[in-house]
């Protein structure tokens, strides 16, 4: 007879309030480990992610080249299965929407009897059933594994087949609405970069392709040396400020706690540089291939510290800051930095240059009358706002999200 618990969530639908309490079986009872290989290397290759589940690794640009006597070790992956991942101790088990193949090393779970797939594709997600997964797996984190045995061992929540239904239904839902405003999200920052693309004259332009109807007949934009636009900001770190900044793609010059999301080990920063609110930052030896500008203005905090790899500086008096913090994000400047990049650095795809070249070769491209610039700052400013406000409701769901699964699953530490 199967050991089980009963016990209610804090959320229920009213059409459920008088069911019986729910049940709880150990996962050897209604999932079990599935190794079929019997395939022709004909179906795709899986990749195991933990954000998308199992997809197509055509599908997340994600390439590892693998022999063809490797791939017919492969596992076959059906619709519905589950997979546990190398890394599930670390964010729960990935549910696969798709037929395809993955690495042996993954251990596919497929039910055993009637349930709701998509139930329990939201349990294994939880914090809960992480925390459950994770217990009595001593030295994981130096390489264990996961096993069907550990799994074997976890109770996992039965409610009635109606009740798991409407859970997953609800919690789909949610997840459809999030999609959708990721996928707004996704065209105004496409919308952004393509006006950006636009909107600042290129590489050997006079002017840019796109242009405010009451500028279109106006003269070409100038072109101004870098050192007469911006001055060099070398302020020592002397009161040993600890707010540690790196450069993120998304957020600019952010704390370095905040965008690794971990604490960081306090270091003697009194030789940085300090930079203070509406300065610039350019990393001596950042990629080439950094998606946006590589230049990125502080906003988030009124001051903060950086290596001294970074070049500082601020604008001169008489330019608008706001107006180059749009020019840099366009990346149009990091085609005039290349131009510069010492000969090893770009072998290696970095655009490491000197602060004298910097100052001294670099010119950048400004609107002929100031109506024009401010008329640029407002349209990417209003754009910018969208898509801060799209940003923060999709957090927002993603909180109530969370607060939902919290509710609709029982809290139980077993």
């Amino acid at each position: 007879m199967s050991k089980k618990k009963k016990i209610l969530p804090e959320l229920r639908f009213p059409m459920f309030t008088k069911d019986k309490e729910w049940a709880y079986l150990y996962g050897n009872e209604l999932f079990e480990p599935i190794s079929n290989k019997s395939h022709n290397s004909d179906l795709p290759v899986l990749a195991i992610t933990q954000d998308q589940g199992a997809v197509p690794r055509e599908m997340i640009n994600y390439t590892v080249i693998a022999s063809k006597q490797s791939i017919a070790s492969y596992k076959v992956v059906e619709i519905g299965d589950f997979i546990i991942s190398l890394r599930s101790f670390q964010g729960g088990i990935e549910y696969s929407l798709y037929k395809g193949i993955c690495s042996p090393a993954y251990t596919i779970l497929r039910k055993k009897i009637k349930i709701e797939d998509v139930f329990f594709k939201h349990y294994f997600k939880t914090d809960l059933f992480i925390r459950h997964l994770n217990k009595n797996l001593e030295g994981i984190r130096d390489g264990k594994m996961v096993s069907y045995k550990h799994f074997s061992e976890i109770l996992l929540p039965k409610p009635s087949a109606l009740e798991q239904q409407k859970i997953a239904s609800s919690l789909s839902l949610l997840d459809e609405l999030i999609a959708s405003h990721n996928a707004k999200l996704v065209i105004l920052k496409k919308h952004e970069k393509a006006l950006m693309r636009n909107m600042f004259p290129q590489e050997h332009q006079s002017k840019p392709d796109l242009r405010f109807p009451e500028f279109q007949g106006s003269k070409d934009w100038n072109e101004i040396p870098f050192n007469q636009a911006f001055q060099r900001v070398t302020r020592k770190n002397i009161k040993n400020n600890q707010n540690l900044l790196t450069i993120s793609a998304q957020q600019g010059l952010i704390n370095q706690e905040e965008y690794f999301n971990k604490k960081i080990a306090s270091k003697d920063v009194t030789n940085y540089y300090l930079i203070m609110e509406g300065e610039f930052a350019y990393n001596k030896s950042y990629s080439k291939d950094y998606p946006m500008g590589a230049i990125k203005v502080l906003k988030e905090y009124d001051k903060g510290v950086l290596s001294t790899l970074y070049i500082c500086f601020k604008c001169q008096d008489g330019f608008n800051k706001s107006y180059f913090e749009h020019y840099f994000e366009s990346g149009v400047f990091n085609v005039e930095i290349d131009k510069i990049a010492q000969e090893g650095a770009r072998d290696h795809g970095l655009l490491n240059v000197s602060v004298v070249d910097f100052f001294k070769t670099l010119i950048v491209k400004v609107p002929p009358s100031k109506k024009e610039a401010e008329k640029i700052i407002s349209c990417f400013s209003a754009l910018c706002e969208l898509i801060i406000a799209q940003r923060e409701k999709i957090e927002r769901l993603q909180i109530h999200k969370k607060g939902l699964i919290q509710g609709l699953f029982p809290k139980i530490e077993i």
